[in-house]
């Protein structure tokens, strides 16, 4: 893992995870907005950078990591944990860790309850063979990434897919496939934000926030109708900043 750090170290930490397969840059016009008033902590997860020849092993390993460091060089206190997607699954296990003392948990589109095992799968093998004709620079599959990542960020996405084993897919999606948020995480001073869209790519995240309402009712799950996965956080920033201003 990678540990970025932005903004005034003094100040209230912010940690934003990425998604699978996603760059770290997918972050930049946040880390604009926000590091002047907070200290911004980027972790690039293990696989997902492409200077660094490494594999994921899983999300309790990647957790372990992160909160080492940020009790080693910032204190247990975080402010907000944003993750997005896939990144949702790693704030999950920080929650769940009770390692550090979360004020804000925030997640958009995360899958956060267990695929049966033709689902999980069927994922694999899609995702091993899309990131194969990444590689090969297949113009099909270039142009359907164009629907799962902004422009600013193609370049560096296709440096992620070029770099990341097949290793790092089957444990980053098996780690997915197999979490379930825990139903009982008594941290009653963390306040709890689900975002969600309701494209057909959004059943698992709709799924999610069914199951957060029922077992941490005092939860804000915010509903973006006809969006699809985590649409605002790539693709609409401005209007998702201003949703995390309401929280932030």
């Amino acid at each position: 893992m990678t540990i970025l750090e932005f903004g005034d170290k003094t100040k209230r930490k912010i940690i934003l995870i990425h998604g699978f397969q996603s760059p770290w840059q997918i972050w930049e016009k946040y880390i604009e907005h926000y590091k002047n008033d907070f200290h911004i902590i980027v972790p690039v997860m293990s696989g997902h950078n492409p200077d660094i020849n490494e594999d994921f092993v899983s999300f309790e390993k990647e957790a372990r990591e992160l909160e080492d460091y940020i009790l080693s060089n910032c204190g247990e206190k975080v402010y907000a944990v944003f993750g997005m997607s896939m990144g949702g699954v790693l704030a999950a296990n920080l929650w769940q860790n009770k390692r550090l003392s979360i004020e804000n948990v925030i997640f958009d589109g995360s899958p956060l309850m267990s695929l049966n095992s033709f689902v999980k799968s069927y994922t694999l093998n899609f995702y091993l063979k899309v990131t194969r004709k990444t590689r090969e620079r297949d113009e099909k599959t270039l142009k359907q990434a164009r629907a799962i990542c902004c422009e600013e960020c193609m370049e560096s996405f296709i440096k992620v897919l070029d770099n990341m084993s097949d290793t790092t897919i089957r444990n980053c999606l098996g780690g997915i496939s197999d979490f379930n948020l825990q139903r009982d995480i008594d941290t009653p001073d963390t306040k709890l934000y689900y975002f969600h869209g309701t494209a057909m790519n959004e059943m698992l995240a709709k799924k999610t926030a069914k199951y957060i309402r029922k077992y941490y009712p005092q939860a804000s799950v915010k509903c973006f109708k006809g969006k699809a996965h985590c649409e605002n956080s790539i693709f609409n920033q401005e209007y998702m900043i201003k949703e995390l201003d309401m929280v932030l």
